[in-house]
């Protein structure tokens, strides 16, 4: 009699999983790195630029009455 040799295929279904797994949390341990490196903003900050924003609202019916 022959052997039969070993399916692999779910192996590689699992190696497959754990890499992307493993890519999507390094991914995301990544994604945010830049909003540490911003600093610490005070709320006296972010008013200041937010009292330079002007607003570019289309609203033309609240605007014509």
């Amino acid at each position: 009699m022959a052997e039969q040799e070993k399916d692999n295929t779910l192996t590689v279904v699992i190696a497959v999983t754990l890499v992307a797994v493993i890519g999507v949390f390094l991914l995301k341990q990544d994604e945010t790195k830049h909003l540490k490196l911003s600093g610490e903003t005070s709320a006296q900050a972010e008013a200041q630029v937010l009292a330079k924003h002007k607003d570019f609202n289309n609203d033309v019916l609240s605007q014509a009455k």
